[in-house]
């Protein structure tokens, strides 16, 4: 090897030592989250639905020759924040409704299985409503009914 070749390698050798000396520091200034952004998908994180069951109640409803009564559970379906807190904190405005709704329901009404959407569509609409009236604001996606049973 002449001299000038080992000189050349060592320049080399120096300049790739100095450029990955730089841009090692360089990543070390940035924060974690601009590091993450060049590693991460592009793809947005999917907001997902999370269900939210409310405690069972027993609610009176009246029938032909006597009064009847439901049981009943229900979960609520949302993709906002804080649902939760929200639903425990209006849990007596929830439960209310609820009542006053299937007490004007009579008793044939409910036992009829095909009514059963409908029954919760009409919950969704009134609780929305309901809550919203209250300033409480959470978007509730769907009312599901778990289990009713009528006696």
């Amino acid at each position: 090897m002449t001299f000038s070749s080992i000189y050349k390698n060592k320049i080399i050798l120096t300049l790739f030592v100095i450029s990955w000396s730089a841009i090692v520091f360089w990543v070390g200034l940035q924060s974690p989250e601009t590091i993450a952004k060049v590693f991460s998908s592009a793809e947005d994180e999917v907001i997902t639905a999370e269900f939210y069951p409310l405690d069972k109640f027993v609610i009176s409803v009246p029938g032909d020759d006597y009064p009847h009564y439901l049981l009943l559970e229900m979960a609520f379906k949302s993709s906002s924040e804080g649902v939760e807190n929200t639903i425990k904190k209006a849990d007596p405005l929830i439960r209310n409704s609820l009542m006053k709704m299937f007490a004007k329901k009579h008793f044939n009404e409910l036992n009829n299985s095909q009514q059963l959407e409908s029954l919760q569509q009409e919950a969704h609409l009134l609780l929305t409503a309901v809550l919203a009236n209250n300033q409480y604001n959470i978007q509730i996606d769907e009312v599901l009914f778990t289990r009713m049973v009528i006696q």
